[in-house]
């Protein structure tokens, strides 16, 4: 067994990160009517009083560091640009695969097969998944990116913080940080442009249904009018204001250097190029780390380590590179066999 993959004596890692929102960000919870509204959690002010913060869910957040490190993974064995995959493999990889509930027909995961899985792809150890009937825990834990707002400042790390203070920002109402916008889907129809590029018969049927709906409109007969619903879609939802900070945290519990190598790559992987929530087509969902500590939780003085994202990132995942390339073979024959 190698170094990089021998057992060495437990150690807990953290990271600590401030992160900015570079566009709006429209993580919804819900829609009521036709407004989506954000995902917000409860807390505890200093003076007894609750109010609802904005939050990327830890869901989000854990989901976005298995994709980059499911692509890092494919990347270095040689499978990124390679139609290969088969269902399971891509369900492992990227969702942590499923119990396939065989029951007693010999799908057992015996220990030494956890072992080998493990080691074939090394963050299923760290995320946890299913394969066959067996469930894998992990090793992560990932916390809520939580806006930093008046509300939350007092469950934020003194660290964190300090840091904030002394950028000089404005520590503002989670209130502030939401705003409602409203946009309107045109009706194709109104547009005579687009009614030439259909038939003449549906020109004609679409020329009636807006006599009809502008005779509608001059009339107080409710019957006539819903005949002649427009196809414009007005719609409303809140999103989280641009340059909103946010602190995130995530920590694991590793065992070798190449689970730690691992854990830095899902992190430093995920935030070089982070997208969370929806509308990521029309400008929303950018968040990007300014400020990050390293945190050795194993040592009996916690040491705060201050790094930027950009020192980091060279150093990250050559010992995950080396140790997928030197399996490919091993590697492309357990993805085209496993049941998850």
């Amino acid at each position: 067994m190698s170094d990089k993959t021998s057992k060495t004596s437990m150690q807990r890692h953290r990271y600590d990160f401030v992160l900015e929102a570079a566009q709006p960000i429209a993580h919804h919870a819900e829609s009521i009517g036709n407004e989506a509204v954000i995902m917000r959690r409860k807390v505890r002010r200093a003076d007894g009083r609750f109010s609802l913060v904005p939050i990327v869910t830890a869901d989000t957040m854990r989901h976005g560091m298995r994709e980059a490190a499911a692509y890092m993974f494919l990347d270095a064995a040689g499978l990124l640009e390679r139609n290969t995959l088969n269902e399971a493999a891509l369900r492992l990889l990227f969702a942590g695969g499923m119990i396939k509930g065989r029951g007693s027909d010999g799908a057992v995961v015996r220990l030494d097969e956890y072992r080998k899985l493990c080691e074939l792809v090394p963050a299923l150890e760290l995320f946890g998944g299913c394969a066959q009937n067996r469930m894998i825990p992990g090793m992560l834990e990932v916390d809520d990116a939580t806006v930093i707002c008046d509300e939350t400042a007092r469950f934020v790390p003194e660290h964190v913080m300090a840091y904030v203070r002394e950028t000089g920002a404005h520590i503002a109402t989670a209130r502030e940080h939401v705003e409602e916008v409203q946009r309107v889907r045109m009706d194709p129809m109104l547009r005579p442009s687009l009614r030439e590029l259909t038939s003449g018969e549906d020109q004609v049927k679409m020329l009636g249904k807006l006599a009809d709906s502008e005779a509608a409109s001059e009339s107080d007969d409710a019957v006539a009018r819903g005949k002649t619903k427009s196809a414009m879609m007005p719609r409303r939802y809140e999103r989280i204001a641009q340059g909103s900070l946010f602190y995130w945290g995530c920590q694991a519990t590793v065992y070798s250097a190449l689970a730690l190598d691992t854990f830095r790559l899902a992190a430093v992987g995920f935030l070089s190029r982070a997208r969370v929530g929806g509308k990521r087509g029309t400008g929303h969902g950018e968040v990007r780390p300014v400020k990050a500590w390293d945190i050795e939780l194993a040592r009996p003085a916690d040491a705060l380590l201050p790094i930027a994202p950009g020192e980091l990132a060279p150093r990250v995942g050559e010992l995950f590179r080396a140790h997928v390339a030197e399996r490919k073979t091993e590697i492309r024959s357990f993805l085209g066999q496993v049941e998850a």
